[in-house]
């Protein structure tokens, strides 16, 4: 069984929806419980996913976080994202203690092969794995949240969990209380939270599996220690994440991925795009 984590509210569950799609249709020999963290979803949107994940063979667990847990949570008007993203920081709290391993998967996302090489990857005595980010963040966001540049900094969007260690190390309360003291120094939300509480219980993992918007620029921003890592996983991905503002259900993404995005997500019902961003685009090639 793979333990999958995301998290969402009422304006991510069609997203939701098309990573899970592609997250089935590429493993269709594994078998899956999901755990959904989530806020103000409804009743509605609840039974779909479920009816969905049935389809499929696989669980789906809610996770009910009130807002007003994560309403005075610093956010910005201008950032992509919603408050929903800090509800990630929850999870040892809320899933079972017997389940002491997870993939955290974001919603704006796309699986695009098998994650079971992911998944048996051994985390041993560290408590996450993800994928490094790009310069300027590498040095940038350590800098800021007061920890060695060496470390680096890593994306959240994807992480393998050791929600033992997390348990253990009560990383929930030590989340929120890094929030309160350290409200101004946020810039990049959670992500930021969790790099400045695991800096040093961290491993990095291939590229192939986060391959975020940057990496796929004709001339990427990358440490050249990376170049090998990046040429794999341009040649062969097997998650497609779709970082900042142009998300692929938007007019104005560019992603060369965003066709087969959209064109799954149709194939499946999932409404995640509106017919004034489908005309805008079209206007937008012509």
């Amino acid at each position: 069984m793979i333990e999958i984590v995301c998290n969402i509210d009422q304006n991510y569950v069609e997203y939701c929806g098309v990573m899970l799609t592609g997250l089935f249709i590429h493993n269709a020999q594994e078998r899956f419980r999901i755990h959904a963290i989530n806020s103000n979803v409804t009743s509605v949107q609840k039974k779909r996913l479920s009816a969905f994940c049935r389809q499929f063979n696989a669980e789906i667990c809610f996770y009910d976080v009130p807002f007003s847990s994560i309403e005075h949570f610093p956010i910005r008007a201008q950032d992509h994202l919603s408050l929903a993203a800090y509800l990630r920081i929850f999870m040892s709290e809320l899933l079972p203690d017997t389940v002491d391993k997870v993939l955290y998967l974001d919603c704006d996302l796309m699986v695009i092969d098998s994650i079971k090489e992911l998944w048996e990857t051994a985390v041993g005595h560290f408590a996450v794995a993800a994928v490094e980010e790009r310069p300027p963040y590498d040095t940038d966001s350590p800098a800021r949240l007061g920890y060695p540049a060496e470390y680096s900094y890593f994306n959240s969007g994807v992480m393998l969990i050791n929600l033992k260690y997390w348990r253990e190390t009560h990383l929930a309360e030590r989340g929120k209380e890094f929030i309160k003291s350290n409200y101004s120094k946020l810039r990049l939300h959670d992500q930021d939270v969790l790099n400045a509480l695991l800096y040093r219980q961290r491993m990095f993992l291939p590229i192939r599996w986060n391959v975020m918007d940057f990496f796929l620029f004709t001339r990427p921003l990358i440490q050249p220690r990376r170049l090998a890592d990046l040429h794999e996983a341009i040649d062969r991905p097997a998650i497609i994440h779709f970082t900042g503002k142009r998300k692929p259900w938007l007019h104005n993404c560019d992603s060369p991925y965003r066709n087969r995005y959209i064109a799954l997500a149709r194939k499946y019902r999932w409404k995640v795009i509106t017919p004034r961003e489908s005309v805008r685009y079209c206007i937008r090639k012509a």
